[in-house]
């Protein structure tokens, strides 16, 4: 199984307050890289982080699905699991060339793959899997999922998928001079929290490939430990991380 833990594509824009998607941001070669490991067009699975919201569901898998488009990468079959196919997620795992696990709620969506029993489904999986955002904590062993404010009811440690032990703080960025109140409250919770584990803050664009014979930091990434922020990659850099 070859894996991508990514924080955002950069594949749309905003057009008088609508999402239109555009060609996927490569800079860091993630493009080339899923076209390399691709062994098949045949389909796609996109996995939302909430299977109840179908609008949103449409109009983030839609996007998905033409931005791949735009940047070469085309599939005969693009199918959604949602609640209304859940029944069929064996099936749908099965057959997929490239899973694709959406952004939004973490623990939302960590709930929905629990009931579709994902990891379970995942043994045998020999494809690629592309994690976004929520997707790509909930790919972690143990997922940190960083609260975005003080009001946060949520669990910020629970059970993930178990392809990686490899936890990221998507779209980080450094500079924290215009935090808000809940920012900073989530910056702290990151640093106390790395002197359990590390934490790779990965701004977007940016991307960890994974596969059977190495780990490759892509593009701008901070290694976040015992509370100390370090630089490892720049954009446009690829940077091997020692297992």
């Amino acid at each position: 199984m070859i894996k991508f833990l990514t924080s955002n594509f950069k594949n749309y824009h905003t057009v008088a307050g609508s999402k239109v998607a555009n060609i996927i941001d490569n800079t860091n070669g993630i493009v080339d890289q899923v076209k390399k490991y691709l062994r098949s067009n045949k389909t796609i699975l996109f996995i939302p982080s909430s299977s109840k919201d179908k609008e949103k569901i449409k109009l983030l898998s839609d996007i998905l699905f033409k931005s791949l488009e735009l940047s070469g990468i085309v599939f005969e079959n693009y199918l959604i699991l949602d609640d209304d196919n859940k029944n069929l997620a064996s099936k749908l795992v099965s057959q997929a060339d490239l899973i694709f696990l959406s952004g939004g709620d973490t623990y939302i969506q960590n709930q929905f793959f629990k009931e579709i029993k994902l990891q379970e489904l995942l043994k045998n999986y020999t494809g690629l899997i592309i994690g976004q955002s929520a997707g790509a904590l909930n790919m972690a062993s143990d997922v940190f999922d960083s609260p975005i404010s003080m009001e946060n009811s949520f669990p910020i440690h629970f059970k993930g998928l178990g392809l990686t032990d490899i936890n990221i703080e998507p779209h980080f960025v450094l500079d924290t001079t215009n935090f808000d109140e809940n920012e900073n409250y989530q910056r702290k919770v990151v640093l106390k929290e790395s002197f359990k584990r590390k934490i790779y803050g990965q701004c977007d664009g940016s991307h960890i490939l994974i596969t059977d014979q190495e780990i490759l930091i892509c593009g701008k990434t901070y290694l976040i430990e015992n509370s100390v922020i370090k630089k490892i990659a720049n954009d446009g850099e690829k940077v091997l991380l020692k297992r």
